[in-house]
């Protein structure tokens, strides 16, 4: 598995953590930030900051509410707003007015908004990466230049790649996305290569299955054992593998929110991915468990595998008010692993199609069920591939666009939330910094309006303190 190699003309990074990052594709911005974020971080009383969208039953954001109109919760327990702000344009999420004592503030000045988009080279598929390079050279196309407004383009993969550096002129990234070098550089290999994988794989079981249609004999059955237990050690070992590309693709997304973390104005990380598995081995496990639905050992047990990595990218952006949104570049389509034909077990007088093995049992020939079970098992990973998307928007206040093959929309929709959003401040009652995560609920006096908000931050001691 390899991504194809850098273009001449667009920057690279092989160790993203190890080097300026912030520099790269936001010059100047480091004397700013440290300037800005100083007295924020040397408080002695935590006060947390939650940015808030309103919209109405139509998606129409909704502006002109006051702080009586709110009533933010943490741990279930009703918190006293201390600080309000709202803004209409590129705004921050930490205005000036948020570190008032006033309830009544309300921001006199706007430092803006950056936009970092991060194309995942390491798990969208190349025809997905066309459709998501063209949609967003519509947006930006359209879009309008605003003060205070910086866009950053990023692909992330196997390494990390700054396609545009930060600019405040849409027309710009516009003319990067159409320059033909760029369409290797947003990935695919990554993903063909996993398809490739898969596939291979079910021609394997398929072929074991028909080999191993006399189990009820003693000596087939112990060879289909032994062959089922090579079978889950290649796996895991492939999964091994795939675990550590994924450690590589998150710690690249993670440096990408600690350094638009450091930014003093509003932060927008829209990541564009067909979706990943924080459990690699799922994605093998799955294909033989369609076709060996008893066998236990291709199960998933145990705790998710690569949680660890995803906590820590969530914990930064709650932390520094960083909202994601993340965009499912797949669109709207049916999950299914049992392909064109070669598999079709649906019909029973199919005598070809290969039997469902039960571990210590006879063959069994269900006719449709192999198929059934294949699209059940297909549907299941595509699930768990947008759980991690969706853990990601959800818990920084952003949102997880999924389900459409409007991108454009999507993109618009990522967009114009930056731009339209209160911020609410509060003293936690409960001071405790024991690092435990507590949950926030915002809620507006009219039931009828749709509120979204950070799901909570984890309770840390704030370094620097």
């Amino acid at each position: 598995m390899s991504l194809p190699p850098r273009e001449s003309g667009l920057p690279a990074c092989q160790s993203p953590i190890a080097f300026a990052f912030l520099a790269l594709f936001l010059p100047g911005a480091i004397a700013a930030a440290q300037t800005t974020e100083t007295p924020v971080i040397r408080t002695e009383v935590r006060q947390v900051l939650v940015p808030v969208i309103v919209t109405d039953a139509k998606g129409h954001h909704v502006t002109g509410l006051k702080p009586t109109d709110f009533h933010v919760f943490e741990d279930a327990v009703e918190q006293e707003i201390a600080a309000f702000s709202t803004d209409t344009s590129p705004a921050p999420d930490v205005p000036a007015a948020a570190r008032s004592a006033s309830p009544t503030a309300s921001a006199t000045a706007s430092p803006g908004r950056t936009y970092v988009i991060c194309i995942d080279a390491l798990h969208t598929a190349p025809a997905n990466t066309t459709r998501v390079r063209e949609a967003l050279a519509k947006v930006f196309e359209k879009e309008k230049a605003s003060p205070g407004t910086r866009y950053v383009l990023l692909s992330i993969g196997e390494q990390l790649r700054v396609l545009q550096t930060a600019t405040n002129d849409p027309a710009v990234v516009f003319a990067t996305l159409r320059k033909a070098a760029i369409q290797p550089a947003l990935g695919g290999a990554g993903a063909a290569a996993l398809s490739s994988e898969l596939n291979a794989l079910k021609q394997r079981m398929y072929d074991f299955c028909r080999r191993c249609a006399a189990c009820g004999s003693t000596t087939n059955a112990r060879a289909c054992e032994d062959q089922a237990q090579n079978l889950k050690l290649e796996l895991d070992g492939q999964a091994e593998r795939w675990a550590q590309a994924r450690r590589g693709f998150l710690a690249q997304l993670k440096s990408a929110v600690e350094e638009l973390a450091k930014l003093p104005d509003g932060r927008t990380l829209i990541l564009v991915s067909d979706g990943f598995s924080l459990q690699p081995a799922r994605d093998f496990y799955a294909v033989v468990a369609a076709f060996l639905p008893g066998d236990s050992r291709f199960r998933m047990p145990g705790p998710t595998d690569l949680d660890a990595e995803l906590t820590a990218i969530l914990k930064v952006a709650v932390e520094r008010n960083v909202q994601i949104y993340s965009v499912d570049a797949r669109g709207v389509g049916q999950s299914s692993f049992s392909g064109s034909g070669s598999m079709d077990a649906s019909s029973p007088a199919d005598t070809s199609a290969p039997s469902v093995i039960r571990r210590g049992g006879g063959p069994g020939n269900r006719g449709g069920t192999l198929l059934s079970e294949m699209d059940h098992q297909a549907s299941s990973v595509t699930l768990q591939n947008g759980s991690g998307l969706e853990r990601l928007a959800s818990s920084t206040g952003g949102v997880y666009l999924h389900d459409s093959n409007d991108l454009l929309k999507q993109f618009r929709s990522a967009l114009a939330d930056g731009r339209e959003y209160y911020v609410l401040a509060y003293v936690p009652k409960d001071r405790t910094e024991d690092g435990r995560f507590r949950a926030i609920t915002v809620e507006v006096s009219d039931k009828k309006l749709h509120v979204r908000a950070k799901s909570g931050y984890w309770a840390e001691a704030v370094t620097g303190k």
